[in-house]
């Protein structure tokens, strides 16, 4: 595994958003991790909500197109997080806290999926707007795994290699 994260580190592409001084590369990825953050978090936080019971005068089918709206901002981050991991990869793969921050973003994910359908479901439904009780855990889990992430990503700054 250092091979291949030192081979990462030496890429012309980690090099430029490590030591560039444009405020293209690194600030600027950076920027676009965070915008991308908010975006993902903040759609996921009115799906989970408003599954929680709050803003009942909203249909949870109302809520259907957040998701392609999630999906374009997970791949913004997506794309600028293997920009800010490669650029610091043999440290950031030697941290304990970045794979409990992959980890739970993976278990977010699988939880916005399963709740994409309870979503997708009342869309094409005229039933009573009724949540299913999986929905109301699908949205805790959701909400701890997202805080999780977060919190996670954060304390990479602070929490060194073992």
């Amino acid at each position: 595994m250092t091979n291949l994260t030192a081979w990462l580190e030496a890429t012309a592409l980690a090099t430029w958003v490590r030591e560039s001084p444009s405020l293209w590369a690194y600030p600027t990825i950076l920027t676009l991790h965070t915008v991308g953050l908010g975006i993902v978090v903040g759609a996921s936080a009115v799906v989970d909500l408003r599954l929680l019971g709050y803003g009942r005068k909203l249909r949870v089918g109302a809520l259907a197109p957040l998701f392609p709206i999630m999906a374009w901002a997970f791949a913004l981050n997506t794309l600028s997080g293997i920009l800010l991991f490669i650029a610091d990869a043999a440290h950031k793969s030697g941290q304990w806290i970045f794979y409990v921050k992959l980890l739970s973003i993976f278990a977010a994910l699988w939880v916005t999926f399963a709740t994409r359908r309870i979503v997708l479901d009342h869309a094409n439904l005229s039933a009573p707007d009724v949540v299913p009780a999986n929905g109301t855990r699908l949205a805790l889990w959701s909400a701890v795994l997202w805080c999780v992430a977060i919190t996670a990503g954060r304390l990479m700054a602070y929490i060194g290699v073992p």
